[in-house]
């Protein structure tokens, strides 16, 4: 028969094809379904958490303000920190957390005011956790050391 070999390859090649298209079918899937699950931890976990935060600093006096921009699921979530007593002091700073599309993770990173400058920039490293391992502790474990070290300077630039 003829074109057995050009019909097989055909065949195999839609066979990738659909097998290829079910995938990204289903990674798709899977990262708004991840996205999704981001949001919740966002509101039911790490909002909660920044706004005890905020109150503890303004029951004693300081500025504190927990940023979600809500347009967006996967947008990342901040916590803004202000200790300074004027502008000479650099005692501010955020902690945010953000979702990493490609890898399905939470990232925490950190920023503060540099002194000799009006910008700042957010710094994520290595501190990165499944969605599984985004509790209430962990976020609260966060949010304390992050403005404990803005309290001893550790965060000056």
């Amino acid at each position: 028969m003829a074109y057995e070999r050009l019909d097989e390859a055909l065949r195999q090649l839609k066979t990738d094809r659909e097998r290829e298209e079910a995938t990204e079918k289903q990674q798709k899937k899977a990262g708004e379904e991840a996205r999704m699950r981001f949001a919740q931890i966002k509101s039911a976990v790490i909002g909660p958490i920044f706004n005890e935060v905020v109150t503890h600093l303004a029951a004693e006096g300081f500025f504190g303000e927990t940023v979600d921009e809500q347009s967006d699921a996967s947008e990342p979530i901040s916590l803004n920190v202000n200790l300074s007593e004027d502008e000479g002091c650099s005692r501010q700073g955020t902690l945010q957390v953000r979702f990493n599309l490609d890898k399905y993770r939470c990232e925490f990173g950190r920023s503060t005011m540099a002194k000799t400058s009006s910008t700042n920039q957010i710094v994520f490293g290595n501190d990165h956790h499944s969605l599984d391992e985004m509790t209430m502790e962990l976020a609260r474990e966060k949010a304390e050391r992050f403005v404990l070290d803005l309290i001893a300077g550790k965060l000056s630039h």
